[in-house]
């Protein structure tokens, strides 16, 4: 009996264990996505101010965004804008003699790439600028579109860049493409900057639901075969009521004695 009432518990666990997989896997994930890494740049002549650029991270965001004093040995040489912007006779934005810090930001979700805005826009020596980044997926193309307003920065002792890098190759930007999927900003000061750019790849959170289906189909029919292999070896093998049940033959020296005293039986007389 015990054995009979274990094979409907194991289907029940085996169907409740699929239950979080089924209904998880093969839909849309909601926690892997687009990611982008990159860093940005805030520095200022020793002669605009006392302090330097400096950037607050909340703390939601620690240990994917952290920020490092610019420049120093180990940091790579900053972007130079490779055209002036249109001002006259002014220089295009460089880093050179100036001091701030740089903040890198790796594995960043849609949502957390949006926050960079406030956050880079807080670290500039002008508290009227204002800094917007957002990117929206629209099938196979990531798009990225933002301003930077720095009309009240001098152009002279300011500096800005920002570099994003895509998870896939850039098809189309207005920022100076430093990779096949990395491009870099650097906004002008005393104007406003409009950044785009469009990438093109699968979306990470769909590009493994193929597989999951396979995976889970399979682990279905296993599921089935098992249930069923369970429910025969443990079938209920008892008489049913007017069921005629089929004698077995006995061993050879067992049927001889049998025949021999059913023989005595039927003929007393015999020897």
């Amino acid at each position: 009996m015990k054995s009979l009432c274990r094979v409907p518990i194991l289907a029940v666990v085996a169907l409740l264990a699929l239950v979080p997989l089924l209904s998880g896997c093969l839909t849309k994930s909601t926690t892997v996505g687009d990611q982008f890494s990159g860093r940005v740049i805030v520095a200022t002549s020793p002669d605009s101010g006392p302090t330097t650029p400096a950037f607050d991270i909340p703390a939601s965001l620690s240990g994917q965004v952290w920020a490092s004093e610019f420049p120093t040995k180990d940091t790579a040489p900053a972007p130079t804008a490779t055209t002036a912007p249109d001002t006259g006779d002014t220089p295009a934005p460089t880093a050179q003699g100036k001091a701030g810090a740089q903040l890198s930001f790796d594995h960043l979700s849609t949502g957390q790439f949006g926050q960079l805005g406030a956050i880079v826009a807080a670290a500039l020596p002008d508290q009227t600028a204002t800094v917007d980044m957002k990117v929206t997926r629209s099938g196979d193309f990531v798009r990225l579109r933002g301003s930077a307003a720095l009309a009240e920065l001098d152009q002279k002792t300011s500096y800005l860049a920002i570099t994003v890098d895509f998870a896939g190759p850039v098809v189309a930007t207005n920022g100076q493409q430093t990779g096949d999927s990395t491009v870099t900003w650097i906004p002008a000061p005393g104007q406003t900057t409009e950044f785009n750019a469009d990438a093109e790849y699968a979306d990470p959170a769909t590009a493994a639901v193929p597989s999951w289906s396979w995976f889970m189909l399979l682990l279905c029919v296993a599921v089935i075969v098992f249930i069923a292999v369970a429910a025969y070896k443990n079938r209920d093998n008892n008489p049913r009521p007017g069921r005629v049940l089929k004698s077995k033959p006995l061993p050879k020296p067992l049927q001889k004695v049998a025949d021999k005293v059913s023989k005595d039986e039927t003929d007393p007389e015999a020897p």
